[in-house]
């Protein structure tokens, strides 16, 4: 124990003795202070945490009144958001139903029907109610009359008309010859501008040359593909409106000019792979001196058919046209061995089989009729595949591709080929035709001289209003403002 000294020894004493008094008035001396400092930094955190309370209760009180730039009209989501929502939508339909509908008017010259079927004719298939069928003895005439329709699209892009018969134009191999119009089996001078493939105008030909009386069905569809014929055929003739003669044509040589299933790929620009094809040269040592010549695809089989193949399609099923496997029921060319004509057991059967494959999707890929039942988008616009293969001017190419984007029906044009290969598939050219370049120097009565020729393929879409549907939208009848 440390010892105090004896001179503060009685303080000592005396704080232990009257320690308890001393703590009374030294206690509330500090600890007074102490709580009032230890309050105002309280009140000081409580009024800053209030501010702060305040400050956010404000902003989201903003939010509520806040108006997104855009939308001025709908205000902010409130109790009454949902029906402003649903009066906007329908605004929507109703600017989508009236963009349809005037759509539909723009496009009534394409659904015109020939003045060579008939008055009677005209006013009964204008008048046709949905699902209701036309009197046999129209279809009949219609099945006559089309011929002689169809044969007018060469003069359209003034061409030699040359189409026949299959069955009047067969070789050995029971294939369309491949003699071109023009060609140096024809006349020597020849006036027309440009030269359509006699091959392809006979395939064009027997799609619509029927043996048997068609349905109310095949005759619309058929009219609508006439339609669209016409419409590449006054591209054509719209490209080529500058030119003197064959000698200056945007265009010169057609070998090939298809619509709707004719000119259907499966495998459209490479949509399913095979972006890359590879070229072998005719008698090389690759093949063990086969000489194929192939050019082909390598997605391809021996027969230049797609491996998947196509569906059938009643209409193309007795011409050369008809992309089927050869030997197969229904397909092939008629001479081939193992042809034969399709059988069906009734009308609404056949009738389902004829849109396989005339349209096509947003990408290109080809609809069969169960898939164009299916889809919202094919029963708004429908895409009607076309190609156009021939010979054209490299310095007027811009051209053509212009006619064509400026024409008042909507044309997309997908695809633009150069010296594109024979892939033997339907929508290819493996025709025998002449070695790339054809026509030139002369060579067709020695008289054109096209030195700046490109082999060219163009493919792309048609695309053809459908008849206005506001069902279809969500719109009632009794609410639809446009009914007409």
């Amino acid at each position: 124990m440390i010892e105090l000294p004896e001179s503060i020894q009685p303080y000592v004493r005396a704080i232990i003795k009257y320690h308890f008094w001393l703590l009374a008035v030294l206690m509330p001396l500090t600890l007074v202070p102490l709580a009032f400092t230890s309050d105002a930094m309280l009140l000081r955190d409580i009024e800053k945490r209030k501010e702060e309370i305040e400050s956010k209760k404000k902003a989201a009180e903003a939010i509520n009144s806040r108006v997104v730039d855009g939308l001025e009209e709908f205000g902010h989501p409130k109790e009454d958001w949902i029906g402003q929502a649903e009066e906007a939508t329908e605004k929507i339909r109703k600017a989508v139903l009236n963009q349809w509908r005037s759509f539909w008017d723009e496009q009534q010259s394409l659904r015109e029907w020939p003045s060579e079927l008939g008055e009677d004719f005209i006013r009964r298939v204008t008048r046709l109610q949905p699902d209701q069928p036309l009197s046999p003895n129209l279809l009949e005439r219609y099945q006559n009359t089309i011929r002689r329709i169809v044969r007018k699209l060469p003069s359209r892009i003034d061409a030699a008309e040359e189409m026949n018969d299959t069955e009047s134009n067969l070789t050995g191999r029971g294939r369309p010859s491949p003699r071109l119009s023009g060609g140096p089996t024809d006349e020597p001078k020849d006036s027309h501008t440009v030269i359509w493939d006699t091959a392809d105008q006979s395939e064009l030909f027997d799609s619509f040359n029927w043996e048997k009386v068609p349905s109310t069905l095949q005759v619309f569809l058929a009219n609508e593909e006439l339609h669209c014929y016409e419409l590449i055929c006054d591209i054509i003739r719209d490209a080529n409106e500058e030119a003197t003669g064959r000698h200056n044509a945007t265009i010169a040589v057609i070998e090939q000019l298809a619509v709707g299933y004719r000119a259907a790929e499966e495998n459209p620009g490479g949509l399913n792979g095979n972006r890359i094809q590879q070229s072998f040269v005719a008698g090389g040592d690759e093949f063990g001196g086969m000489g194929m010549g192939m050019g082909m695809d390598m997605g391809m089989g021996m027969d230049g058919m797609s491996e998947g193949g196509r569906p059938m399609n009643p209409r193309f099923s007795n011409s050369g046209s008809s992309g089927m496997m050869p030997g197969a029921p229904g397909g092939g060319f008629p001479g081939d061995p193992g042809f034969s004509e399709p059988s069906f057991e009734d009308e609404s059967e056949t009738d389902a089989l004829l849109k396989n494959w005339i349209y096509v999707d947003f990408a290109g890929k080809p609809l069969t009729a169960e898939e164009l039942e299916g889809s919202t988008d094919a029963k708004i616009a429908h895409f009607v595949p076309f190609v156009l293969r021939g010979q054209v001017d490299q310095r007027k190419l811009d051209h053509l591709l212009q006619t064509f984007a400026k024409h008042t029906v909507p044309i997309d044009v997908r695809q633009v080929r150069i010296n594109p290969g024979q892939t033997g598939e339907l929508g290819s050219s493996d025709r025998g035709m002449p070695p790339r370049g054809g026509f030139r120097e002369g060579q067709v009565g020695g008289t054109d001289v096209r030195l700046y020729d490109l082999d060219v393929e163009i493919r792309g879409t048609i695309a053809l209003a459908t008849k206005p549907d506001p069902a279809l939208l969500g719109i009632s009848e009794s609410s639809d403002e446009f009914n007409e």
